[in-house]
């Protein structure tokens, strides 16, 4: 088998992108770590919202909502996330102490204007180091002497529970194309000229899917249906993938990868 990181990204809020081309893997094998990665990789998320005033045009459970989603980061000497935490049948007293954090918001309308609410209002209680990944997310809008005041539970937790515990934003995959062209081929290049993406060309009288084509091409056909000899073939590679994933920012990718694998393992013995 074959990998290479052909792509990589860091964006705001410290998410990372990246795109890893994969030969000699059956499709079957990667969707199980692309599924491993969505539901396995442990998170910290807000779980449990008291509301002790919430005079804000938001519903109580659409603002306790709106808070669950909010990605969470934490030194791993205060919630071993990927530790200790990660590690089924927890006896009470662990869950609550090690991998918990409690947190506040409390925030008041402006007397003119409108006041937003954004997640680095959160305050960390009992662990310094639990903070939202990004602080500029927008919570709520606030008027005039309107109020929030809340408490927050933040747990870890997994993606197969709530999709608040899912580690990434971009997580798939396609098969590469494979371009075959027949004998009777003549060479006239109207598919060349149909091609909307412009990735194929012409050599030696025969079209041929150059290398960025075989990154770009979307299996669209259009190149097949337009030859008049019926010399071409486009199908999907069975064990060549583009394997596309982004973290929200709880963890970082080589983290995510490697918790992705060992739920994966998990669920193989």
């Amino acid at each position: 088998m074959k990998i290479d990181m052909i792509k990589y990204e860091e964006r705001a809020g410290g998410e990372e992108y990246a795109e890893f081309y994969m030969d000699g893997i059956q499709h079957y094998y990667l969707n199980s770590l692309r599924r491993s990665a969505l539901t396995e990789v442990p998170v910290l998320a807000i779980h449990d919202v008291i509301i002790h005033q919430n005079t804000s045009s938001l519903f109580d459970d659409v603002l306790s909502n709106r808070l669950g989603l909010i990605p969470l980061t934490a030194a791993p000497s205060e919630i071993d996330v990927l530790g200790e935490c990660s590690k089924a049948g927890l006896n009470y007293e662990t869950s609550v102490k090690k991998c918990s954090a409690r947190l506040k918001l409390q925030k008041r309308g402006e007397k003119e204007g409108v006041t937003v609410v954004y997640a680095k209002d959160i305050e960390a209680v009992d662990k310094d180091s639990v903070q939202p990944v990004n602080g500029d997310i927008p919570v709520a809008k606030l008027g005039k002497d309107q109020e929030i005041d809340v408490e927050m539970i933040a747990k870890v937790g997994r993606g197969k529970d709530h999709s608040k515990w899912n580690p990434t934003e971009t997580n798939g995959y396609k098969p590469l194309p494979g371009f075959y062209v027949k004998e009777s081929c003549t060479g006239c290049g109207e598919c060349v000229e149909a091609c909307p993406k412009e990735i194929l060309k012409m050599k030696g009288g025969r079209p041929f899917l150059t290398e960025i084509g075989r990154y770009e091409c979307d299996l669209g056909q259009i190149c097949t249906r337009v030859c008049p000899e019926d010399a071409l073939m486009l199908a999907p590679a069975e064990e060549a993938f583009i394997y596309k994933v982004s973290t929200v920012g709880q963890h970082s990718l080589d983290n995510l990868l490697a918790a992705s694998l060992d739920g994966l393992s998990r669920k193989a013995v």
